[in-house]
């Protein structure tokens, strides 16, 4: 094994096959660390405003964090940041699996890929070098068989990332994903890859990381395990799918296209129950975790009755594919979840697809002439067919597959009314009606309305002012900044690996001396390069706002007749309050002096 440097990013040019490696200054990694960070300056420097999501000029970066290669800690993860073709916007997407640690054990930080290639390809990174070869084997194939048949190619100690036929198609949520069941989820990854033929990355290096203090880190190792150990959540047992139970009882779970954050058949959906029967295990776990959260259960695939197939469902899913579609049975939701994974879509964005085509239906706007059948709450099979139409891109499905802002614009006939997103991106299984304070952070997060960019410190409902959370949601948002670009898993909560242990951890590995002050600072610091970042792709304050249905008071369950806010005044007045903490002006725009004593001035022109 040799030794890993730590400043070397790889410069992929799928048009020409040109291949590069760049030397980053010591500077850029203590003002931006990895991950997300890194890669919100990498993509605001080289990315020019206006840029088509889906030309060959954007750019694709695979991230790893300072963390990976040490061992423990949840660390088995990595990023990706791109200009989403859902939203027009910054996108950073955060997935399990190995493809992080390999590709720091290759010797890099980051992997920029740019242009497009004119037959389909595969980016191989190995000790031995970098190249690019002909992916035509796999192209249109599924993501399960595609896998496999690159691991047959390269071994089985390779991480595999590839997307499916829903990418190459160009749905603007189409995902890909890591060793099947790892998903780098929101914005449309999958449709970027597509359009630059780029079918897939595998990665397997052998150099070593040795932390700059390793008796620190095995200190911080024995405590982060023992508070797992004492921990008795069902999170280990069925992982996320524990809190299928949680979410409803807070009415925070979508109910049928939002309508209510309550379903009243949750128990339906009971996974320990499919645990105890259908369970393949922990095997898809991410490396160097405790926790095990992803398991796999047997399912038949809903093309093939015939055959037995694996499942990994998890809580997101049993929101969107579940009580978002009036579906209560378990198998319906594995099979969703199946041809989903295969296919390479997003389950929460085409959750809120098939959801709102239901509504639509309902209301009278769409037709079985429209759809190809009825399609109702409930519907096992009209969702079904949906997923693979979607994919496809075939009759309805080409509409939904531009994602429920655009399809209600194509559409017409007041859809918009019932379109739920931010910034395009559509909403993840939490309800803000159930949640004091949770509506501001779906508005204000830069990416749209995702759930992991910060909650407030509370479980209360909306029913009094919400401007009392603000703050928490900041800390909150702050110190997911560092877990996503440590890269560190988010579940780090349940265990818990607290805010200062990661702040240690940083510190143990590089050697720097980052106080907990220095790192709010860092993520201020990509909240405003995120934020200018979108504001020069043309997004001002009034798009900082929440859909008209969260602002439809519940129709049932413990918060009927709760909105997001108790008013409109409310919620502008905790928008107002966010800004001036971030040092940005009534308009959502960040101030000079903000700029300049964040030591963005000479990025930020």
């Amino acid at each position: 094994m040799s030794e890993c440097r730590t400043d070397s990013i790889l410069w992929v040019d799928l048009s020409s096959g040109s291949i590069r490696t760049e030397r980053l200054e010591p500077d850029i990694y203590r003002r931006f660390i990895g991950g997300k960070g890194l890669g919100a300056y990498l993509l605001y420097r080289h990315l020019a405003p206006k840029t088509d999501p889906l030309s060959p000029d954007n750019i694709l970066i695979f991230l790893t964090g300072p963390l990976q290669g040490v061992g423990g800690f949840s660390t088995g993860r990595w990023s990706m940041v791109t200009k989403s073709p859902l939203t027009g916007l910054f996108l950073d997407s955060h997935s399990g699996g190995p493809l992080g640690l390999e590709i720091k054990r290759a010797g890099y930080d980051a992997v920029c890929v740019k242009g497009a290639a004119s037959t389909p390809q595969v980016l191989v990174i190995t000790d031995d070098g970098v190249s690019l070869e002909d992916a035509s084997h796999v192209w249109t194939k599924g993501i399960y068989e595609s896998t496999r048949l690159l691991h047959d190619q390269h071994g089985p100690k390779a991480a595999v990332y590839v997307i499916g036929p829903a990418g190459e198609n160009g749905v603007l949520f189409s995902t890909g994903a890591c060793e099947i069941a790892h998903q780098n989820g929101r914005g449309g990854v999958g449709a970027i890859m597509g359009s630059k033929m780029l079918k897939g990355v595998v990665v397997h290096g052998s150099c070593k990381f040795s932390p700059a203090e390793p008796d620190e880190v095995r200190t911080i190792r024995k405590e982060y395990t023992a508070s797992w150990q004492r921990n008795t959540e069902g999170f280990k047992t069925i992982g996320t799918a524990a809190l299928v139970e949680i979410a409803n009882g807070l009415g925070q779970y979508p109910s049928r296209n939002w309508s209510a954050g309550y379903f009243e058949k949750y128990k339906e959906l009971d996974m320990y129950r499919v645990h105890e029967k259908r369970s393949l295990g922990d095997s898809y776990s991410c490396p160097n975790c405790i926790m095990r959260c992803t398991h796999a259960y047997r399912t038949t695939d809903p093309n093939d009755p015939t055959r037995e197939v694996e499942s990994t469902v998890e809580y997101e899913t049993l929101g969107m594919m579940g009580g978002n579609l009036g579906i209560s049975n378990p198998e319906t939701v594995l099979q969703l979840n199946y041809l989903c994974d295969d296919l390479g879509l997003d389950t929460i964005s085409c959750g809120s697809a098939i959801g709102f085509a239901m509504e639509a239906f309902e209301r009278g706007i769409l037709s079985r002439d429209d759809i190809g059948f009825d399609l109702k709450f409930g519907d096992e099979s009209g969702a079904l067919n949906l997923v693979g139409m979607i994919a496809q891109r075939t009759g309805i499905g080409k509409t939904l597959s531009y994602g429920v802002r655009r399809a209600a614009e194509l559409i017409g006939h007041g859809c918009d009314q019932f379109a739920v997103h931010v910034k395009g991106l559509e909403c993840a299984a939490w309800d803000p009606r159930g949640r004091k304070g949770m509506g501001l952070s779906y508005a204000t997060a830069e990416v749209g309305a995702s759930h992991l960019r910060g909650w407030p410190a509370t479980t209360d409902p909306p029913d009094t002012s919400a401007m009392d959370m603000v703050e928490s949601m900041i800390r909150s948002r702050d110190e997911k900044v560092l877990t996503d670009s440590l890269v560190v898993c988010h579940f780090t909560y349940h265990v818990p690996l607290s805010f200062q242990q990661k702040i240690r951890l940083l510190n143990a590995v590089t050697g720097e001396s980052y106080s907990e002050s220095d790192i709010l600072t860092f993520a201020q610091r990509i909240a405003v390069v995120t934020r200018m970042f979108n504001i020069r792709e043309g997004i001002s304050r009034e798009d900082d706002d929440l859909p008209r249905r969260f602002w439809e008071p519940q129709s049932q369950g413990p918060r009927k007749g709760l909105a997001a806010y108790i008013s409109r005044e409310d919620f502008e007045a905790s928008l107002e309050r966010f800004y001036i903490i971030r040092g940005w002006d009534k308009n959502g725009v960040p101030t000079k002096d903000t700029i300049r004593k964040l030591g963005l001035a000479s990025l930020i022109e």
